[in-house]
């Protein structure tokens, strides 16, 4: 991914300039995790029992079911303001500010600020994108002055959602929204991201005024979806109260892993096969910036992993006795799909932990002078980032613990819902079998990716 401030430090944004020596063959750490996760399948299947949900389960659940209510309305509107504002700021500075993208505060709130650093907090605190969101912020104001004006239903036409068409605009939005961060360098030119975020504002009310905003932000809001999906705690529970599962998120969560592991691979060397094995099919003028070997890769990745993930769920549906839980492959995709968030995560995590600690620290200096102008308004405007903060060492360590860590309890939670089903344990622990595979083939690629740029093989 090229973003624009990674050139202040000339390395590309997921680069380093120093290289960790791995203390043994990179080959020893890959088998090494492999074989970690292969041992939570092992100890989940003899110490795992079926689970309960307990009491207190329940009562945490309420809480956080009703947890806007026990919050001070005047505070909630505070926050809601605050966001509000630094959306504005950050149109106003992509549209109207200097052309410098280093000098810029939209690329690096946007890209590092925003959607790193928000998507770190979600991981960690749970989704509480909702408080935050500008856009549902301005619906809700519009909708309510529409309503003080004497328009009882308010300014939304609550058309029916094609159900057919569930959450597959979301799933393909966020490919869009990868191939710009990855393939497209968006951020190297801030006026086309304010026009950007113009344009997504204007489509994103659009479809909220139609369809009403909980059904639209359920199925077509982007980052609605994103943080809603990367914030999900309860692997037994539905995303809404009585709601049936949505068509196409597998797709989006299969999105979700895919975009991150294309985007290390994009800036390996393996990519530069792809490309040149590209160019004896798609003419040399039809490609000259790369878009389209970049698009067809961001493609294929994704479908290996959809139909991966397919095919495992049909190996595990194959094995199992019939129940009345389960009655086909599909809906063995759709209940199994949550226990892949945490690999999410993790891939999140391994990726771009390095990219928020550094380049997150100019955000200092960009809110003194957001336009570019010499301003300095905080009085941070000269900090410069502390480029040492993080090394190789510590950033290969980080991955590594992150992506050992999220397989390890994505297995835990895949052999605990099996449990759910009502099988007994040998059926479940054959059924589960090949989802187990699976996470150990995902272990071994996505560290052979994550380490090309970043450490150097042992001899």
């Amino acid at each position: 991914m090229w973003l624009a401030w990674g050139a202040a430090f000339g390395a590309q944004a997921h680069g380093f300039e120093e290289r960790y020596d791995l203390p043994v063959p990179l080959a020893y750490v890959i088998a090494g995790a492999c074989a970690c996760v292969l041992l939570t399948f092992i100890v989940a299947v003899v110490w795992m029992r079926r689970p309960a949900v307990s009491q207190v389960k329940q009562v945490l659940n309420a809480q956080l079911a009703h947890g806007d209510s026990n919050i001070n309305s005047f505070w909630r509107w505070l926050v809601k303001g605050i966001s509000f504002f630094l959306f504005a700021l950050t149109l106003a500075s992509a549209l109207w500010g200097t052309r410098d993208p280093l000098m810029n505060l939209a690329p690096t709130l946007i890209w590092i600020g925003w959607w790193v650093g928000l998507s770190f907090a979600v991981i960690i605190v749970g989704n509480f994108w909702p408080r935050l969101d500008p856009w549902r912020t301005l619906f809700e104001l519009l909708n309510a002055i529409a309503r003080r004006l004497g328009l009882t239903q308010g300014i939304a036409l609550n058309w029916p959602w094609p159900a057919r068409i569930g959450r597959w605009p979301a799933s393909v939005l966020l490919l869009v929204w990868c191939g710009l961060e990855v393939i497209y360098p968006i951020a190297m030119s801030p006026f086309k991201l304010g026009c950007l975020a113009v344009a997504w504002s204007f489509v994103n009310l659009t479809g909220m005024v139609c369809f009403g905003r909980a059904v639209w932000q359920r199925h077509a809001d982007v980052f609605a979806v994103y943080f809603s999906t990367l914030g999900r705690r309860d692997i037994h529970q539905p995303e809404g109260k009585n709601e049936a599962p949505v068509a196409g998120q597998v797709g989006f969560v299969l999105a979700m892993l895919s975009t991150v592991l294309f985007d290390g691979l994009h800036g390996s060397a393996t990519w530069g096969l792809f490309e040149g094995a590209l160019k004896a099919w798609v003419p040399q003028w039809l490609d000259t910036n790369g878009y389209v070997a970049g698009t067809m890769g961001l493609l294929t990745v994704w479908l290996i992993f959809v139909s991966a993930y397919r095919l495992t769920c049909q190996f595990c549906f194959a094995f199992m006795p019939s129940t009345q839980t389960l009655t086909s492959s599909t809906q063995m995709e759709r209940l199994f799909l949550p226990t892949l968030i945490p690999i999410a995560a993790a891939y999140l995590i391994a990726h771009n932990f390095s990219n928020l600690l550094v380049q997150g620290q100019t955000l200092a200096s960009l809110l003194s002078d957001p336009f570019g102008r010499q301003w300095d308004i905080f009085g941070t405007a000269k900090f410069y980032p502390d480029i040492g903060l993080v090394d190789a060492r510590l950033t290969w360590t980080i991955a590594l613990v992150a992506i050992v860590g999220g397989h390890v309890i994505s297995i835990w939670r895949a052999h605990r819902l099996a449990l759910s089903l009502g099988m007994s344990r040998r059926k479940t622990t054959i059924a589960a079998l090949p989802l187990t595979l699976l996470m150990i083939v995902y272990t071994g690629i996505s560290l052979m990716v994550l380490a090309a740029p970043m450490v150097n093989d042992a001899p």
